[in-house]
């Protein structure tokens, strides 16, 4: 079973339930031991995911794992856990450059996870556009 380790130092317990049965249903070992040298994680079968909203104490964590992550060539996905609810710590700034945000009863969360599909959605599942990302062009 593949690795999904989970950035969010600050869920309540219903939130980390939540997120705990996301995973295991798509075929995920949740994890809340985030190695320091992503070099141990498998790119090709392990993921970083975030639970959104974020506390804002857990900002800057999120934020330095997310680009770590993405650094690695690991995919990340936010998952909304609440619908309509963007809270105190909202999104984190990574999030929008380096991850993929899906709404916790979106039709297309498994196949986000599994990397068969992007989407970039708000609370509730309503769609949003497609980050801009600048790339630096040789």
């Amino acid at each position: 079973m593949a690795d999904a380790y989970v950035f969010n130092e600050h869920l309540n317990n219903d939130d980390r339930a939540k997120i705990e049965a996301i995973l295991q249903a798509a075929g995920y070992n949740p994890r809340y031991d985030v190695p320091y040298a992503v070099s141990s994680i498998d790119p090709h079968t392990d993921i970083g995911v975030i639970g959104l909203p974020a506390a804002p104490e857990d900002g800057g964590t999120i934020d330095a794992r997310t680009m770590a992550f993405a650094g690695a060539g690991i995919r990340v996905v936010a998952i909304w856990l609440r619908a309509d609810e963007e809270g105190p710590g909202g999104v984190p700034e990574s999030i929008g450059k380096y991850a993929t945000t899906v709404d916790s009863d979106s039709k297309v969360l498994t196949p986000t996870l599994k990397g068969e599909t992007d989407v970039w959605e708000q609370p509730g599942g309503v769609q949003r556009s497609k980050p801009r990302i600048k790339r630096n062009k040789c």
